[in-house]
Parts: structure tokens; sequence; C-alpha cells
């Protein structure tokens, strides 16, 4: 919150609203949400076309759909009927133009988009596969063709006509990953890559680092010849996207659960890019625009850019009401884009020139730098953010200690037990008689019984050691997660706001409109920082503009020479 009251605040969102709604700027990069494919909601890859560049290709579950550039409209190209097969993804290749391969849970399929003829080119009948994870062909023959499945990798000398077990990866676990880049194939399992090289030799070429062995993972789940359920599949991965660069072989970039890898010697080595920026580090898909020399990640909390200059990733939040993606790709053609599949559907980002250019660095007053210092030195650092967060969370290490005291102290107090018996019975005779005379039966008077008891007892032997202890390590371990993850998340806010405050400072928006988005932004890392402490960082900044009113004046908007 930047303002001294909530009703200066929702001036100035009123205010943006309406010049993003009628005075929308010349080149403006924001996402637009086009004429839409059928259900929507149920969209799950897209892929830029491969012979029509300012075409794009979306599947659902169970159809795959080309648009009309011209008129927005959708067709259908491809549609499977079975429940049980889902599509996973939409995969292409420069080599073998004009033809797409679906791949689905059980089945893959191979579409001649110029033929407009489909056929099924892999079918898992026995189930001894598992489903069908990732695909490639040989760019030097474009016959020999590579399959990832649940239980291993598969190959075809045939161009899909037989399939066996390939001898070049023999372990019997899910196979995420299998990319070409030149004459090399990599292939990727839960979280190691491993790298076949021409002399058929195969080697790792990286491992996740700090992540279990894939025979670790795989293990917990108690399943035959290691086949996983869909849902536990995507459990089991870490490693979701490897790409390389179409102008040069040698430079990859690998999508994991703790961000994104890059390799500049063909995978030989990898090191970690920044993670400064994301507000997630599971990256779900990349892409990399060759002319604007930009990577671009899909992740569940967003869509973002890397700024190698700032080595700093930058959110292309503008235009998306749910920042959740599932699938990007880049669309090439006079001016490229971005086609993603988000919560709403299927999304365009066209990527401006000025999106690739940062613009030049603005000098601020000395007046106004001592002013943001004074700022800095005001505004709450992050490990009181931290305290605050895990006090409104109650993840504190307070409560778990308390537990391990009062389990002990537990056993020097005395069960105590009460018990009462009670009990009726008949009492009934039998009279014989004589020969001549009946038998006669005598109800005498009941017999009852009454009585109670009481126990007293210690278990002295929970005062070493209490058999709660180990329900109480469990939800220790369990509440330390939840901790770093509360954490990390507030911490990437943190910092994410701060860089935003710096460059209002030496990067001032160029209009008016700009200007106000980005208070909008900052406001809104704000209200996720309350979200997560309780409003507690909101009532700071309160307090602070109240004690010294002359820092709104750093909110104020600058005329500079790039206005």
């Amino acid at each position: 919150m930047l303002c001294k009251s909530t009703k200066r605040l929702g001036l100035v969102v009123l205010t943006a609203s309406l010049a993003a709604l009628l005075y929308l700027p010349k080149g403006r990069a924001d996402w637009q949400k086009p004429l839409q494919p059928p259900n929507p909601g149920d969209l799950t890859c897209v892929l830029a076309h491969p012979l029509e560049p300012t075409k794009v290709l979306a599947t659902s579950s169970h159809q795959l759909f080309e648009n009309d550039p011209g008129s927005g409209q959708w067709r259908t190209l491809w549609s499977e009927g079975s429940s049980s097969s889902r599509v996973r993804r939409i995969i292409s290749f420069e080599f073998l133009p004009g033809h797409v391969f679906i791949l689905m849970n059980q089945n893959v399929y191979m579409g001649d988009l110029k033929a407009r003829r489909w056929q099924k080119i892999y079918e898992d009948r026995k189930n001894s596969s598992g489903n069908v994870l990732s695909f490639a062909v040989d760019p030097r023959d474009p016959n020999r063709w590579f399959l990832g499945t649940q239980t291993g990798l598969f190959g075809s000398v045939n161009a899909g006509k037989s399939w066996s077990r390939s001898g070049c990866f023999t372990a019997r676990h899910p196979v995420f990953i299998l990319l070409f880049a030149a004459d090399r194939l990599f292939i990727g399992d839960a979280n190691t890559l491993h790298v076949l090289k021409p002399s058929g030799e195969t080697q790792q070429a990286f491992a996740l680092p700090g992540a279990s062995p894939a025979t670790d993972i795989l293990s917990s789940y108690d399943l035959p010849d290691g086949t996983l359920l869909e849902e536990e599949t995507a459990a089991a991965s870490e490693l979701f996207d490897l790409i390389v660069s179409k102008n040069d072989s040698k430079m990859l970039w690998l999508g994991t659960s703790k961000g994104v890898f890059e390799s500049n010697d063909r995978g030989v080595s990898w090191h970690a890019l920044s993670s400064s920026g994301l507000q997630s580090t599971e990256i779900r898909r990349l892409a990399y625009s060759e002319k604007a020399n930009r990577l671009y990640a899909a992740t569940p909390r967003g869509i973002y850019s890397f700024s190698r200059s700032r080595n700093v990733w930058e959110e292309l939040y503008r235009g998306l009401a749910q920042k959740e993606a599932e699938s990007i790709a880049l669309i090439e053609g006079a001016q490229e884009s971005l086609a993603a599949i988000t919560a709403e559907g299927l999304m365009r980002f066209t990527i401006a020139p000025g999106e690739v250019n940062l613009p030049g660095t603005f000098q601020p007053s000395a007046e106004l730098l001592e002013l943001f210092r004074e700022l800095l030195r005001r505004e709450p650092g992050v490990r009181e953010l931290h305290r605050a967060v895990i006090r409104y969370a109650n993840v504190s290490n307070g409560k778990i200690k308390r537990w391990h005291v009062g389990s002990r102290v537990a056993a020097l107090l005395p069960t105590l037990s009460f018990g009462k018996d009670y009990s009726v019975g008949n009492n009934i005779d039998l009279d014989r008689g004589g020969t001549n005379d009946p038998d006669r039966f005598i109800n005498g008077p009941y017999d009852v019984n009454k009585g109670w008891d009481a126990r007293v007892g210690w278990d002295l032997g929970d005062a070493v050691y209490s058999s709660d202890q180990t329900s109480i390590d469990s939800r220790e371990k369990m509440m330390v997660e939840l901790r770093n993850d509360l954490l990390s998340e507030a911490t990437r806010i943190y910092y994410e706001r701060r860089r935003l405050q710096i460059g209002f400072l030496f990067t001032p928006p160029a209009t008016e409109q700009e200007h106000l988005e980005g208070l909008l932004r900052i406001d809104e890392l704000t209200a996720l920082l309350d979200g997560l402490s309780n409003g507690f960082f909101s009532k700071q900044l309160a307090r602070i503009y109240r004690e010294k009113p002359e820092l709104d004046r750093l909110w104020a908007y600058q005329k500079t020479g790039n206005g």
C-alpha cells in the first residue's frame, strides 16, 4: 500500500482501470484473449502450426483444433472418442514438415496436416508400458523414433510400425523428457538427465541438486514394475521441459521444480539461472525467442520473461486474470507472439520490440534518493515479515516444544478409571409332582448383584520416552515444510516488491498509465504479503506514511525524456 489511506488507493485503482479501458497506447504488450476453441476450460497444450507460422494448434483432452488467423475461427482437425485416454502433449519437428504427433495416455497419433490424414502409431494394448510421457525423432534418420513411457524407453527403427525396448536406456522407470539436440539424444527421468552420444554411449549429463534418486522416488509407490497412476506420474517428476536453441544447438535450457538450468556447451555442464522474480520455481514449460533473445517460462504462478542483463525474471502479468499456466508456445511471423494455455483458456501476448530493450536509466534527484533510503530504513525488514508470517500461521517451533514437554509431563499424572457392575437374574425352581400330578415351576425372588471398583496407575516410562513422540515428530516435519513454503513465498514477494520500488526510482514509467499500473502492481504484492501475515505489512506502511507524509513524493508521476 503506497498511499496514506485505502480511499486514496481505491481512487488510484479506479483511475488506472478507466485508463486501461479508454486509452490503450499503440504497441502496448498485453495478454489478449482471442476467440476461443470449443471448451476452452479443457485445453491442455498449444503449438505453433508447422506449415503456417501465423496459425496456432491447440488440444483439449480429446481433440486438436486449428485457428484461422483471418476470421479467428477454430476448426477441429482430429478427435478421439475414448474417455479413458487424454491428450498429454502435441509435438512437431522441423525436419518432418506438416506432421504433428499427439501423445495420449496409452496411444500416440501422427497427423499429416497436408493430406489431413491421421494414424495411430503406438498403442499399449496389454498395459505393459504404462502412460506415454515423451517422444522424439532422430533428425539424422527420420525412421528412428523413441518413446518414453512409465516403464522405460522404447524404440522403433521403421517409423513406428513396430516397437521394442531400447537398449540405449535400460532403466525401468518413467522417461519424462526426450529431445534431440543435433546428434545427441537427451533422456530425462524423474530428476536426472542422460545423454545418448552418436557413438552409442549413454552417460549422465545432469542431476537435480538436492533431489532424491529416481529409484527412491518410485519405490514410494507400491505398484508392480514401477507403473504409476497418471496423477502419481506428475508428482514423481521434477524435470518438466527441455528446449534447445534453433540457431545454436550448444544452448539448452531445462525447466525443473527448482528453476531453470542452462547449458552453453551441448549439455556437458549446467548452471542455474537466477530465480529472482519468480513466485514459483516450478517451470512447467519453456520457450525461447531467437529474434528477441529472450527465454520465457510458464509456471503455476504466472508466465515470465528472463532479463539476462538484469539477471531477473519479469512477470508478464498485464491482461491475465488467472496466472496458472499449463503450456506456452512461440508463434513466429511478421511479429512474434506467445500463445499460452491458462486457467482462463487460450491467451496471446505480442512480443513488441520495446519488450526486449531496456529503457534508459534515469538519475533521480539527491532529495528523492534520500527519501527512498529513509523509506527502506522504515519499511519492515524481511525478518520482521517472517516473524509475522510464522505468528499468523502458528507454525513456530515453540508449539512443538510445548507438545514434547507436555507428552513427558503427562506421564507424571495418574490414570484414574472407575468401574461398576450390576446384574439381575431369575431364581426358578421345579416342583415335580407324582405320577398323576403335573410338574410346577416356582418363581423365587430375583438375584441382584451390585459392585464398583476404582483403579489408579502411572506409566513412568513415558517420562523417558512417550509413544506420542513419534506422532509429534511427524507433525513437526509437516509443520517445518509448511513454514518453509510460507517463508519462501513471502521472501519472493517481498523482494519482487522491492525491485519494483527501485525500478520506479531509476527507470520511471514512460506514460502516466504505466505509472498507475505499476502502483497497482506494487499494491497487489503488498496485498499478497498481507494475506500471509494478517495485514501486518499494510499496518506498518500506514504508520510509516502517517509519521512521514513526504514519502508520498516518491510515487508521484515523473515526466522523463522517455515520455
